[in-house]
């Protein structure tokens, strides 16, 4: 004799429950390593360069330029630290969305799309780094301040990454929309325009320190009111 609807439906709610504990949680964990990120970045950009990058030392004979080991470094560590956190950011808003998946396939695109962008982040990483190496050593070749002469540029290396960067950054572009859609699809489910907010505030340079906030805020609010309701929660 089979398990009555009503045991069955209470069995679905409770299941969709810990569903959406579980993706909120992830979408918590998401948006904390996200403002972290964002807060390292803005070190990296604002605070490093005032320590020098460069040295630059003037004497009768010219000006000359030179790497400052030491703001290289610290410039490098920050950058590293914010692409770490960041991959973890986008590890955790994908785990989010493809728990929600099951049961809400809004939720399926955001998931692929964002594990499209975790592959194509570290890709346009290293192709930018390639080819600001080979940069460095064409000016290296010909001299800070002189024409950059032919014999001093690869020209096939910089082809292909550009190349490289160029198709990478498109599948990023791509992947990081997915991601906006899947947090603003995150307010259209738990009835929070805060979610919605952050999806758009997260396009605008600065303003995504208050995107992650929002979405901090916002995913621990539905967590408390999902657990609160239990399986009498409804959705839109």
């Amino acid at each position: 004799m089979g398990a009555s609807p009503s045991i069955l439906s209470v069995t679905r709610a409770a299941d969709v429950r810990a569903t959406d504990l579980e993706a909120l949680s992830s979408v918590t964990i998401a948006a904390v390593l996200g403002l972290i990120g964002q807060l390292v970045g803005l070190v990296a950009l604002f605070v490093t360069p005032t320590a020098g990058l460069l040295m630059v030392t003037t004497t009768s004979s010219g000006t000359t330029f030179a790497a400052n080991p030491s703001g290289l470094i610290d410039f490098g560590i920050l950058v590293s630290v914010g692409t770490v956190l960041t991959i973890l950011e986008l590890i955790y808003y994908r785990d989010a969305f493809h728990t929600l998946s099951p049961h809400d396939d809004r939720f399926s695109t955001p998931s692929t799309l964002v594990t499209i962008l975790l592959v194509a982040l570290p890709i346009v990483l290293l192709s930018a780094i390639a080819l600001l190496d080979l940069l460095y050593e064409s000016i290296a070749c010909a001299g800070i301040g002189n024409p950059i002469p032919a014999n001093c540029i690869n020209g096939g290396s910089v082809l292909a990454a550009v190349a490289v960067l160029g198709i990478a950054a498109v599948l990023a572009l791509i992947g990081y929309v997915g991601l906006l859609v899947g947090i603003w699809r995150l307010g259209t489910r738990y009835d929070s325009s805060a979610f919605k907010v952050g999806a758009v505030l997260l396009l605008i340079p600065l303003l995504n320190v208050v995107a992650a906030i929002l979405i901090i805020v916002s995913a621990r609010s539905c967590r408390e009111r999902v657990a609160a309701e239990g399986s009498s929660m409804t959705f839109g």
